[in-house]
């Protein structure tokens, strides 16, 4: 295996797993194909082992770090983020593709905007076979904060946000879901949030996803809500309008929770807009 550089890079791209998919060497793949930015991928396996003859094992830009017990995703990126050397984060599922140029667009944007901590951008979806089948359909926008107060309109695989401001406000917390709602709730109290009009990753579809099932009256549900509460208030926002939004909210939960998947991606890209 290639000795990995210790030297600073721009981007760290953070990718958790926790089983070894047909479609983790495509992800890899896609984000060390990236061109204009210094990079490293860091693939955290989260108590699965790397398939044998892996072809990207042995480059150098790859930083592999193993969990010997899985804690959930919200452990995982927490512990990934800790062995990142980026001046940014971004992160990419490993069932995910990056887009051609989306790391050197989304560091330009961000490098070129101080007052701005994040930023995404569209994502289309694709099926198991890598056929777009729809998208979520989230508007543009170089300050989406407001909108964060009404559900998360900031796609987890297709984002990237600065490590001085990840570090500021205590990283992701070990939450068993909705951990990337969490974070994008305490990064929106230190600046903007953008989403760029461009296609930066395709997001895959199928039925094994975990971001179903977020249960309305689990705990980090809770931990979501005062994160609503905390941003309303730092926006302006008066009591009586974010009760009205928490719920319309607390409602989309027990729908989303319930309804077929079929009938919630088609309501995601309806809402989102």
């Amino acid at each position: 295996m290639s000795p990995r550089s210790e030297e600073p890079v721009d981007v760290s791209v953070v990718i958790p797993t926790n089983r070894m998919h047909r479609w983790l060497d495509q992800a890899v793949t896609s984000v060390l194909q990236q061109t204009g930015v210094t990079l490293e991928v860091v693939l955290y396996l989260d108590n699965v082992k790397l398939s044998p003859g892996t072809d990207w094992a042995d480059d150098p830009r790859v930083r592999v770090v193993s969990g010997a017990e899985s804690q959930g995703v919200g452990h995982a990126l927490r512990e990934a983020c800790r062995q990142a050397r980026g001046e940014f984060i971004a992160r990419l599922d490993s069932d995910d593709v990056a887009l051609p140029g989306r790391l050197a667009r989304q560091v330009a944007y961000l490098r070129t905007h101080a007052d701005t901590v994040a930023v995404t951008g569209q994502a289309p979806w694709i099926d198991e076979e890598g056929v777009r089948i729809g998208a979520f359909g989230h508007s543009a926008g170089s300050d989406v904060r407001g909108k964060l107060l009404e559900q998360n309109v900031l796609v987890q695989s297709a984002i990237m946000f600065r490590a001085t401001d990840y570090l500021a406000v205590g990283g992701y917390n070990p939450l068993k879901q909705m951990e990337d709602y969490d974070l994008w709730l305490r990064l929106a109290l230190r600046g903007r949030m953008a989403v760029l009009e461009d296609d930066v990753v395709e997001y895959r579809i199928h039925p094994d996803q975990t971001s179903r099932g977020v249960h309305p009256r689990a705990s980090y549900v809770r931990t979501i809500f005062a994160g609503r509460k905390n941003l309303a208030e730092s926006l302006g926002k008066s009591a009586a309008s974010q009760l009205l939004r928490n719920t319309a909210f607390r409602t989309a939960l027990y729908m989303m929770y319930y309804l077929p998947p079929s009938v919630i991606r088609r309501i995601r890209t309806l809402t989102s807009r």
